[in-house]
């Protein structure tokens, strides 16, 4: 009996047991389930959170998580205003924030609807550290680059007849200029527009090809100087009616030919200045002339009026008045003018200079006297103009040593390469930016008991080259201070 009785109470103690552990564990179940019905998340794997935090590819910014469980009808916690839903700690990358209790708030009233469903809520949520706004960028905003343009231009380009001479192959009984220009072609191809004085004519073989003092040069010429990077030539010269009418209109056509532009002069009338436009920036380019060699007495009045531009103040200043009406930004001028083999200029230079300068013109470039004359900057309105009276001989056979009784014969062997930049400000216009000078010496050589000529470019006194020798060192260095001696500088 006693054994019995034991064994009841035995049952009864582990019965007893096992129910409170039930009463317990349904207590702990329930207070879990409230917990995560606001939000409270535990035992996430590390997988889970990684899954959270993912940065999408398309914006950059974390993807949304999972909607979290709304509360259930048995918790006797109050409806959760709109403006705070939960404590969101699964799209954050960082430690999440302590777990704080859910805030009770008053239920949810008609009135407070209407005003949730015009204001947006409140984003009390913690941003993402990698979401964070980006630091605001204090420099300015960059304006675009002005638009600029690089100018080059030489002076007077000849053929003498040792120039004829170095150019003609006997095995061939053709012209090939191209050797002439091997050194400076770098040189001339660098810059936007390239310039030059073409003192001679293209008349074509049938009245024979001639020297001084009545110029006829082969075709072949031409394409030497398109392929060194001339772009214009200018044909406004004492020499340009060497033969006739017929020669210079020739010479034009074969010189548009070679995909370069001619100025001074005209087949028909029109077409004696051009209006180019380079990067935006529109260059009005004229042309004139203050000698024909007397030849322009054989023309009348019409065929002078249709074929050549002689110095004339009042067209000078009609034409940069009607280069400035067709919106040319900047006017450029080449002027055949002075006396042969004077290295300063004269007056009536110095005097139509500052003419077309106060009628419009920016940049000036002289030739005729076979020498290089001083170049100035000159203020005008505030503003920075070119000039340069004479850019001496680019090709010619002049030299220092020849029996012509001229003086200064020393310099007609330099010429110079005149490189401007020009920039189209916003608010100024058209600024020379820069003005340099490369300098440039004709050398004379013979192989084989004939000629060569080769124009030798001096952008330093002690420049070294292929084409530096003992021998022409000394012309070399004597030509460059020559040069240099009487070039203006920007300041």
């Amino acid at each position: 009996m006693n054994t019995k009785i034991r064994l009841f109470k035995y049952t009864f103690i582990v019965l007893s047991i096992m129910c409170c552990i039930m009463l317990g564990s349904t207590l702990i179940i329930n207070a879990l389930g409230d917990i995560n019905a606001f939000g409270v998340s535990s035992g996430r794997t590390v997988a889970e959170k990684q899954s959270d935090s993912t940065v999408t590819a398309s914006t950059g910014t974390p993807a949304k998580a999972s909607a979290v469980p709304a509360p259930t009808a048995s918790t006797d916690t109050a409806a959760v205003t709109p403006d705070k839903t939960a404590i969101d700690t699964e799209t954050s990358t960082t430690a999440p924030p302590p777990v704080q209790a859910p805030v009770k708030s008053p239920a949810v009233t008609e009135e407070s609807q209407k005003q949730n469903s015009s204001t947006p809520p409140a984003d009390n949520t913690q941003a993402p550290e990698n979401e964070s706004a980006p630091p605001p960028d204090d420099k300015p905003a960059q304006e675009p680059a002005p638009a600029s343009v690089t100018i080059s231009a030489v002076g007077d380009i000849m053929a003498h007849q040792s120039n004829l001479n170095n150019a003609y192959s006997p095995k061939t009984g053709t012209y090939d200029f191209t050797g002439f220009l091997e050194y400076v072609r770098p040189y001339l191809t660098e810059a936007d527009l390239t310039i030059g004085n073409f003192e001679t004519v293209t008349a074509g073989p049938k009245t024979g090809y001639t020297s001084y003092p009545s110029f006829n040069t082969p075709d072949a010429i031409l394409p030497a100087l398109a392929g060194a990077g001339f772009d214009i030539l200018s044909t406004a010269n004492n020499h340009c009616l060497d033969r006739g009418i017929s020669g210079l209109t020739r010479t034009i056509q074969m010189i548009n030919k070679n995909k370069m532009l001619n100025i001074g002069s005209s087949t028909n009338g029109k077409n004696k200045y051009v209006i180019k436009d380079i990067n935006g920036i529109k260059l009005g380019i004229l042309s004139y002339s203050g000698m024909y060699n007397g030849l322009d007495k054989k023309l009348s009045a019409a065929q002078k009026a249709t074929y050549l531009s002689p110095i004339n103040e009042l067209q000078i200043q009609k034409d940069i008045k009607a280069a400035k009406a067709d919106k040319a930004d900047a006017v450029i001028v080449i002027v055949h003018w002075g006396t042969e083999y004077q290295r300063t200029p004269d007056n009536s230079q110095t005097a139509l200079a500052k003419k077309m300068l106060s009628w419009g013109a920016d940049i000036i470039l002289g030739s005729h006297p076979h020498v290089i004359q001083k170049s100035e900057i000159v203020k005008v309105n505030g503003k920075d103009k070119f000039i340069i009276y004479s850019m001496g001989n680019f090709i010619s056979g002049y030299r220092r040593v020849d029996k012509a009784s001229r003086p200064n014969k020393i310099y007609t062997e330099d010429g110079i390469i005149v490189n401007l930049r020009l920039e189209k400000d916003a608010s100024n216009g058209i600024v020379i930016k820069s003005v340099d000078y490369v300098p440039t010496w004709v050398d004379k050589y013979y192989v084989n008991n004939r000629p060569v000529f080769k124009i030798i470019p001096i952008p330093d006194e002690n420049i070294s080259g292929k084409y530096i020798t003992d021998y022409n060192r000394p012309f070399i260095k004597q030509s460059y201070k020559n040069t240099m001696g009487i070039m203006a500088k920007m300041k």
